[in-house]
């Protein structure tokens, strides 16, 4: 064994105490390691590139609401009430009535599913389902009061549909 240093291009001295490396054993993990650091790189890109799309591609597109503007006032009257079939005036007032008039029961009564019906209690066409019904042109041919009426309940014990008057 020989303790004369080596001073070839082929090792690099680490030190008295410590072998020589030679430097294609110690560059042998540099590629690897460079390879890791390019892809959390790229990873790290791809990720800012899909986040700013995320964030920033709804601001591209306007609001359903402010595409088609339907949005109508209610006209009518509200009330709480006992359900129909209540035995005594002092039940718990536990089904909400709505009552609306104008534009909002127009599209009501334009957006029921059926044929209007002659309603034997009020004596004009109806509509009527689920719980709502909506009032239109007078069975007779004279203008009512009301052009378009609906009429609902909501039970909020049951958070259903539910009919709010009878005849």
């Amino acid at each position: 064994m020989s303790l004369t240093p080596d001073n070839s291009r082929s090792t690099i001295d680490q030190g008295d105490l410590s072998p020589k490396t030679p430097l294609a054993q110690m560059n042998r993990m540099e590629p690897v390691l460079n390879v890791g650091k390019q892809c959390a790189l790229y990873l790290g890109v791809v990720a800012a590139l899909a986040g700013g799309v995320a964030f920033f591609g709804p601001l591209d597109r306007t609001p359903a609401e402010a595409q088609e503007q339907t949005i109508i006032p209610l006209e009518g009257e509200f009330d709480m009430m006992p359900r129909l079939d209540a035995e005594s005036d002092a039940a718990p007032k536990d089904v909400a009535v709505f009552y609306l008039t104008g534009a909002p029961a127009q599209k009501m009564w334009d957006a029921f599913p059926m044929q209007p019906v002659q309603d034997e209690c009020v004596g004009r066409l109806s509509k009527y389902g689920n719980g709502m019904v909506c009032y239109g042109a007078n069975g007779d041919g004279s203008a009512p009061d009301e052009p378009y009426e609906c009429t609902f309940g909501i039970d909020m014990k049951t958070q259903s549909l539910i009919l709010a008057q009878d005849c």
